[in-house]
């Protein structure tokens, strides 16, 4: 048996032959995917006050970014974010007297992703949190590396850059999420966000061990 726990569509369209394939270049193209992200992951020499563990911003358009990422896919305008800061739960995690920072910021998969365009997304969120939080953090940042799109689909094949797999709408739910067995090849499984019971890191893991049952049960195990 060969479970895949790759990229779904990287495994379907990539790694088989077309005569082996679950499903055509179209249908790949027609699925609506889930958002991707552009993260900042930001050590500073400083503690910052007044946030938690868990941040959320959601201080704009919550509408308007929702119609950024799935109706008219492009780079938000005026972007909600989430704010992680693991140093306030394990202080461990940062260096002594600093924070351990991370920014999110949801955007649509598929985007053009360079340089200069994440930095100006840094700067807009920097500018949101120092106004919000009352402090300024920039002078203080030591270590600061971005990831969005072009590093998921590097790092993972990740399909159109998508952080988070299929978006979890009527026609990709259940029985319509794209099938863990292939119709090709007797031997081959697929795991993980693509296929059942779906995204998150609960659900793929599940997804792992739907696949290693049907494995044991088309082996007779």
């Amino acid at each position: 048996m060969v479970i895949s726990g790759a990229d779904y569509e990287h495994t379907d369209q990539h790694l088989l032959p077309k005569a082996a394939h679950n499903y055509s270049e179209k249908y790949w193209d027609t699925r609506t995917m889930s958002p991707s992200s552009l993260l900042f992951y930001i050590g500073t020499n400083k503690k910052v006050e007044g946030i938690e563990h868990h941040n959320l911003f959601f201080d704009e358009d919550f509408d308007r970014h929702a119609t950024e990422i799935y109706k008219q896919p492009q780079w938000p305008s005026e972007p909600l974010f989430y704010v992680c800061c693991s140093s306030k739960t394990d202080p461990a995690c940062a260096l002594e007297g600093g924070e351990n920072l991370f920014f999110l910021m949801p955007i649509a998969p598929n985007l053009k992703d360079d340089e200069a365009t994440r930095e100006r997304y840094f700067e807009v969120l920097m500018d949101r949190f120092e106004h919000i939080t009352g402090q300024s953090i920039r002078n203080n940042i030591v270590v600061k590396r971005s990831y969005a799109l072009d590093d998921f689909k590097a790092d993972y094949h990740s399909f159109k850059g998508n952080a988070y797999g299929l978006a979890n709408t009527l026609a990709q739910t259940a029985f319509f999420k794209p099938a863990m067995r292939a119709k090709h090849v007797k031997n081959l499984l697929h795991t993980g966000q693509l296929t059942v019971p779906g995204p998150g890191v609960p659900p793929a893991l599940i997804s792992g061990q739907i696949a290693a049952k049907e494995a044991m049960k088309m082996m007779g195990v």
